[in-house]
């Protein structure tokens, strides 16, 4: 299955965000939330500067609530899913010049912040920490706005379901307040996505983009007519009001496809490599990365060799006479379940793993710990496997969704079959741990509950999805997994290496669309059609990808340092407690805040 979590690839933003993915999605929601330290801020004058020096924790704290309060404003569909309901019935602009407006805002705030910086700043550790957090926010949301999405990323125009998703899904307001609300969105749909037929330019568009967007807007159909339910019983008196507002919010959808489909599809040319100056600017501004695209590229190669290495090791005790682990793999895969039993096997699944977990005492569990194991909404599908929504920090609703997406019946015999074969038994113990126990489920409820708002809006990637590919590791250390089951979690592992080696080449080596397909076919033996999928959103979302790996290696590097230090007081649920208390902040600074 695909590991996914919804928030950071849907939105493309640092961001945490419900679901956007938005989940389906690779793309970011926000027209210009991105990452980069060349983003230059003007400097504030005198007047601007509203903090005396020297800054204080309740000066950072300022910053922060006038940046969520900017947020919720410019980006209502990003701050829904984040449990910022301010402005629920709106949707994000994508004119121009309004846009164009709320990006000088931002960049007016980064200006601020830098001039109220004192050498002699007087700011506790925790303060210093969520200080960093939010420059490097603002500087990653300014970069990208320097790559004009409204102009070249079709998929942006559609991403307003996934907070719509949000409001029907999750209980934060009375039914009849989210159902008001959402109707007062999808009012304004249309008029945004029309705007697409002028703003976008389709010789700069890379066609992939394209046809995921197409493939979105096709989604939306089923999407919204599955909310027609919880709409109508909400507001009964609204029935004939919600039939009209559904029927002319689909046929915008439907003649987006047909605009993607015609006009931008056949002329897209544009590339969707991030380049090497703004991919190096999101590792530094958005992961507080220092090693280059070069470098970490090297380490996923090694890893790459030493998992292959372990995997035929493996196999050759599952099957002493098999050549290599693809033969192996290529057996184990056919145990998988029958369609309609895939969802109840990964429910079965995550509860083994919790279950596990409790009796190991490896890890703390947040009170009024919930997590729901569901389909994947139909919007999502063309992109998502398998993903988590997290609980919206903001809200005090705690519930987070496992999705998993069901076989197509549309599909023929033979691709349904390749995607059964990427839900085998070893893949759904695996993705189990990944997305739920004691993988970003918990590690999520937990950052939900830090005192900090920035640390609550915060998704640095790098820890969350390192943290999920180190709990896959750990439960391996614990003796949790069979052999089998061993050995599709490193196939995985297999996966999160290559992601780096594709990542780096996409945006920074030219590499295509075709040869990334091609890598993950034969180097990492993915059926075609998840191959597909899996490469979709990487070129939608630099950086992300490599996040897996290069987050794992830090935090068991962190561990290291951390048992050393704490010699006889160490124990593994300590170590686990004191990260996953912290929020989802990258390790490099993580490390700082442990003083290691």
């Amino acid at each position: 299955m695909s590991r996914s979590r919804l928030v950071t690839w849907v939105l493309g933003t640092s961001l945490v965000m419900a679901c956007s993915p938005p989940p389906d999605p690779p793309v970011p929601a926000r027209p210009y939330v991105a990452a980069s330290a060349s983003a230059g801020a003007p400097k504030a004058n005198a007047a601007d500067a509203s903090v005396a020096a020297p800054l204080r924790d309740d000066d950072v704290r300022g910053f922060v609530e006038q940046y969520l309060v900017l947020l919720e404003r410019i980006s209502p569909e990003t701050a829904t899913p984040l449990g910022l309901h301010g402005h629920d019935d709106e949707v994000d602009s994508r004119d121009p010049e309004q846009v164009a407006k709320d990006v000088a805002e931002e960049r007016a705030l980064l200006g601020k912040i830098d001039a109220a910086l004192p050498i002699d700043a007087k700011l506790s550790p925790s303060s210093r920490t969520d200080l960093a957090l939010l420059r490097g926010v603002l500087r990653t949301d300014l970069a990208r706005a320097e790559k004009e999405p409204l102009a070249t990323s079709p998929q942006m125009y559609t991403s307003a379901m996934g907070a719509i998703f949000s409001m029907t899904a999750r209980e934060y307001a009375p039914a009849d307040v989210r159902a008001k609300a959402v109707l007062a969105r999808l009012d304004k749909i249309p008029r945004e996505l029309s705007r697409a037929n002028k703003n976008l330019d389709s010789k700069r568009v890379p066609k992939i983009w394209a046809v995921v967007a197409k493939e979105r807007a096709e989604s939306a159909k089923g999407f919204f007519e599955a909310q027609r339910p919880f709409l109508t019983k909400a507001l009964p008196a609204e029935r004939e009001r919600i039939d009209v507002l559904l029927k002319v919010v689909i046929s915008a959808y439907a003649k987006f496809a047909e605009f993607m489909d015609k006009t931008v599809i056949p002329n897209a040319k544009g590339s969707f490599a991030a380049g090497r100056d703004h991919f190096t600017a999101l590792l530094r501004e958005g992961y507080f990365v220092s090693e280059s695209p070069d470098d970490l590229e090297a380490m996923g190669r090694r890893v790459l060799g030493e998992t292959e290495e372990k995997m035929n090791a493996i196999a050759k005790r599952i099957s002493p006479s098999a050549k290599g682990f693809p033969e192996v793999v290529a057996k184990v895969k056919g145990n998988h379940p029958k369609k309609d039993d895939l969802l109840a096997a990964y429910r079965f699944e995550v509860k083994r793993a919790r279950d596990f977990l409790q009796k190991k005492d490896v890890v703390p569990f947040p009170e009024g710990d919930d997590l729901a194991v569901v389909d994947t909404p139909e919007f999502m599908r063309s992109t998502v496997t398998a993903a988590y929504d997290q609980p919206p920090p903001f809200d005090p609703v705690t519930r987070g969704f496992f999705f998993v997406t069901p076989v197509d019946p549309k599909l023929s015999k033979k691709k349904q079959e390749e995607m059964l074969r990427e839900n085998d038994h070893g893949d759904i113990v695996d993705t189990a741990v990944h997305e739920a126990y004691p993988g970003h489920h918990l590690q999520l409820s937990f950052a939900a509950k830090n005192p900090s708002k920035i640390r609550k809006a915060y998704d640095a990637a790098i820890f969350s999805e390192g943290w999920a590919l180190y709990c896959e590791e750990v439960m391996a250390e614990l003796g949790y997994y069979t052999d089998e089951e061993r050995l599709m979690q490193l196939e995985w592992t297999l996966v999160r290496a290559a992601r780096i080696v594709l990542d780096v080449g996409l945006h920074t080596k030219a590499m295509t669309f075709d040869d990334a397909v091609k890598f993950m076919v034969e180097k990492v033996h993915l059926e075609h059609e998840l191959a597909v999928s899996e490469v979709k959103r990487y070129t939608m979302t630099p950086t992300q990808p490599l996040a897996y790996l290069t987050g794992r290696e830090a935090i068991f590097a962190i561990r290291k340092k951390y048992e050393a230090r704490e010699k006889e007081k160490y124990t593994l649920k300590r170590f686990h407690t004191e990260l996953l208390t912290r929020g989802t902040l990258p390790p490099g600074l993580l490390a700082k805040e442990l003083e290691l």
